[in-house]
């Protein structure tokens, strides 16, 4: 990740680790990452959830992304966001994991492999 900032492990994360909470893999081993929780390719990268979430988002505040990969990182950050701390509140942000972020990214890439990092509100 570009910033230290951003350089979040989901282990350093109690949010993302509550979600990992029980579950294991298919072995029976503890989850290490929570992209490896069976919920997050549902809720984070599957199109369909993401573009349901995103005509949801669009109805709310009217912004339009043409770009169908920005559209899904972006929703998909967001869907992320919801799933692991819920209701945040307007204009409160949080960092995202890096692994979550690159998944999220490796899934639905920019063209020109240019992304916008994390940024505080400006509320």
């Amino acid at each position: 990740m570009p910033t230290a900032l951003e350089c979040l492990c989901c282990g350093e994360n109690a949010h993302a680790q509550a979600k990992i909470g029980i579950y294991k893999d298919k072995t029976g081993k503890q989850l290490k990452c929570i992209t490896q929780h069976p919920g997050f390719n549902t809720v984070c990268l599957d199109e369909e959830v993401l573009d349901t979430a995103y005509s949801h988002y669009k109805q709310q505040y009217g912004q339009q992304i043409h770009d169908m990969n920005q559209r899904h990182r972006y929703t998909g950050y967001r869907q992320f966001v919801r799933w692991i701390w819920g209701v945040l509140g307007k204009e409160i942000r949080v960092v995202i994991p890096s692994c979550a972020v690159h998944k999220i990214r490796e899934t639905f890439p920019s063209a020109d492999q240019t992304y916008h990092g994390f940024e505080y509100s400006n509320s």
